[in-house]
């Protein structure tokens, strides 16, 4: 048991300095903090491994991490968001799946396994587009605005159909192929009630809370509480067969409209972003063993980083298109769409721990998040100069 400590310490101590290291060359923090985890764990140094307690210390790190996500949203944004980010949205969910899942099947003949790298593609990284267009002062523009609101209903979607999918792969394992239709309509159900649910709380709850938290007058136990709910709604949607973190992010978007939201967010944070959140990306970084690696591997790496690529930009660029972007607008959407980020990071994550992806294509998602998230911001900021854009929509003009 004293040797979690031991690891636990390395974790901290090192995802510290490699946060320190990416946040100097202007890169995302979780960069380092990933990296720091492959150094840590076998493919290089092998000091720590992972271990139950590090994946349950992970497990809630994730958790939180989902749960702030929901908390940081902006529901009346969301509602502005209007129909060109929700088509915009789906065209980013749709082409990305499918192009991931052929390259996929085609190498590996594996229907489940196959869906699920497709779905991990179908992850936008909200935060980094985010960051890097309010750097430029573009957030508020017609294509920052669409990206802002398509990145938050790619989340909203995406995590549904990753539940959907995990649920309907694990029934089929357990039922080894029996009645397709019987599991369908159950997890239809299942998607359902979780839905009508979700959309109740986050429409009725807030208002009740709000009139507890004026009568309990202690601003510590409202953060209390709060995480207490978060693990209640996670535990709550993975009882019906929907992943937590799915659970949990709902939770955060209930608590998004409370009076004591910034105070919760503040509190959370800290435990969140010094101890748990670490550890859940170091422990990604752990379940890579790089002496793994093949030629088949490599090859694959390379086609799904095009498609990654290729199937945003196009899957949002022809939506936006098709509502009235401009040309350079389009382009810009599609590209402020490519990172992949946290989402894609935690779906790979529970791909892996549920055992419908192999260790041997995680190695491949997890290259693709990486180099998308970091290749996102020298894209924009291409796509954004007013050179490209001229050039753009002058031809367009031609």
């Amino acid at each position: 048991m004293h040797k979690v400590f031991l690891d636990i310490a390395i974790i901290l101590i090192f995802t510290k300095l490699g946060s320190i290291i990416s946040k100097k060359f202007k890169q995302p923090q979780v960069l380092g903090a990933l990296i720091a985890g492959v150094i840590i764990g076998p493919s290089i140094l092998g000091i720590v491994h992972e271990s139950e307690h590090i994946k349950l210390l992970a497990e809630l790190g994730v958790v939180m991490l989902m749960f702030l996500a929901g908390l940081e949203t902006n529901l009346d944004e969301l509602k502005k968001a209007g129909p060109s980010s929700l088509l915009i949205a789906i065209g980013g969910i749709i082409v990305p799946l499918v192009l991931g899942f052929l390259p996929a099947y085609f190498m590996y003949d594996n229907l489940w396994e196959s869906i699920f790298i497709g779905v991990i593609l179908t992850a936008t990284s909200v935060t980094i587009s985010v960051q890097t267009l309010t750097e430029m002062n573009k957030l508020n523009t017609r294509a920052g605005i669409n990206i802002l609101g398509a990145a938050v209903i790619d989340d909203i979607l995406g995590l549904i159909i990753i539940s959907f999918v995990l649920v309907l792969a694990q029934s089929s394992q357990v039922a080894g192929g029996g009645d397709v239709l019987l599991q369908l309509l159950k997890v239809v159900g299942q998607v359902l009630i979780f839905c009508t649910a979700s959309v109740a709380a986050i429409a009725f709850l807030p208002r009740y809370i709000d009139k507890y938290t004026k009568k309990a007058g202690s601003s510590q136990r409202i953060a209390v509480f709060s995480i207490g709910l978060t693990l209640l709604f996670a535990f709550l949607a993975e009882e019906l067969g929907i992943a937590a973190i799915t659970g949990a992010y709902v939770c955060g978007l209930m608590l998004s409209s409370v009076s004591h939201k910034h105070y919760i967010e503040k509190r959370v944070k800290t435990i969140s972003t010094l101890f748990l959140t670490p550890i859940f990306f170091a422990s990604i970084g752990l379940s890579v063993n790089m002496k793994d690696i093949t030629l088949n591997i490599i090859l694959l790496t390379l086609i799904l980083l095009v498609v990654a690529i290729i199937g945003k930009v196009i899957g949002c660029s022809l939506p936006a298109k098709w509502v009235g972007m401009s040309t350079s607008e389009s382009l810009q959407i599609g590209t402020g769409m490519v990172s992949r980020g946290e989402v894609a990071l935690i779906t790979t994550n529970i791909g892996l721990q549920s055992g419908i992806i192999s260790s041997e294509l995680f190695i491949p998602t997890l290259v693709v998040v990486l180099i998308t998230t970091l290749i996102t911001p020298i894209l924009l900021k291409i796509v954004f100069s007013h050179k490209v854009e001229h050039k753009l929509d002058r031809k367009k003009a031609a």
